[in-house]
């Protein structure tokens, strides 16, 4: 499999995982089934959520974030802090300014984004609480550093700081970088687990062992795993949750029970792809999910541009 597509594969993961995700988010996994059932197709936002005005196919701030941080590392040809927190202020500046490009900016970044706004630096912006804001966009950092994960971890974490600063939100960006980067060599699940746990150990052990833990509920029901993991939008929480879709489940299959399974599903579903992505490519994503897909230029363009990029390195 070429490795562009494998670059392809998981940044479309991530725009089809949170679109899917994206009406669902915030219902508990027993209102979704009532609503939705098993979600399986691309939905609009339903009339009252906070999503609404967003229709099938539409991704969040999940895509968005995870797309700028690909194009500031496109654009200075490597990782660069000040670029990446200039890119956050300017989408930020265009959603103080009209709250309809608000595509559910959670707290902590919506806080974090208007203090670089206001005009503060990035060691400053950040916020010490754990959700799972960095963890979601990261996985850029894994494609483009696949080489070596020692940088995958630290940039991983350095993208993290401009808005999450928790060492649980840290290492949940450095878990899934990591992974990102095994899974585009073709590691098994388990070596992808157990290494992104031991990367993510060095910034939060118990982060890393939850982590761990996702790998002995494999032989459970599905929704009681997931009710054991639980699935809030903290890190502590969200990213196992995606981890357990990603071991559990083959691409589609895990990104249906990623979006069904209540909290913040457009995250665990986003980040589930991003691993199903760099470990299968792109085919495995149905064509009825990409056919509603927006942004889809946007996005190939961003995988090429760090394909080239990482092959640029390793020449």
């Amino acid at each position: 499999m070429q490795l562009l597509d494998r670059f392809r594969g998981c940044l479309l993961g991530v725009a089809a995982g949170d679109a899917l995700g994206m009406p669902t988010e915030g219902y508990t996994a027993q209102e979704i089934q009532s609503k939705f059932g098993l979600v399986r197709e691309m939905l609009p936002a339903p009339a009252g959520h906070f999503h609404t005005g967003l229709s099938a196919g539409q991704f969040t701030d999940d895509t968005e974030e995870t797309l700028l941080l690909a194009e500031s590392l496109i654009e200075t040809s490597g990782f660069s802090a000040d670029r990446f927190s200039e890119k956050l202020a300017s989408w930020g500046t265009a959603w103080t300014l009209d709250e309809n490009l608000n595509r559910g900016v959670g707290f902590v970044t919506r806080s974090a984004v208007e203090s670089l706004i206001s005009g503060a630096d990035w060691q400053k912006s950040g916020l010490a609480i754990p959700t799972c804001g960095s963890a979601m966009r990261s996985s850029p950092i894994g494609l483009l550093y696949h080489f070596d994960l020692n940088i995958v971890k630290s940039y991983a974490d350095l993208q993290s700081l401009p808005t999450h600063t928790a060492p649980t939100a840290r290492a949940g960006a450095v878990a899934v970088a990591v992974a990102v980067a095994l899974a585009l060599h073709g590691f098994s699940k388990e070596v992808i687990l157990r290494n992104a746990a031991s990367q993510a150990s060095l910034l939060d052990e118990d982060f890393a062992d939850r982590l761990l833990w996702v790998g002995s509920l494999l032989g459970m029901r599905p929704e009681d795993a997931l009710g054991l993991i639980r699935t809030s939008p903290l890190a502590m929480e969200t990213v196992p949750a995606a981890f357990y879709c990603f071991m559990k489940f083959e691409g589609e299959a895990g990104l249906i029970a990623a979006a069904s399974c209540g909290g913040d599903t457009d995250s665990i579903a986003s980040i589930a792809g991003a691993l199903y992505g760099a470990a299968q490519g792109s085919d495995w994503i149905p064509e009825r999910w990409l056919a509603a897909l927006e942004g889809k230029e946007r996005i190939e363009d961003a995988a090429r541009g760090l394909s080239e990029l990482s092959l640029s390195f390793c020449r």
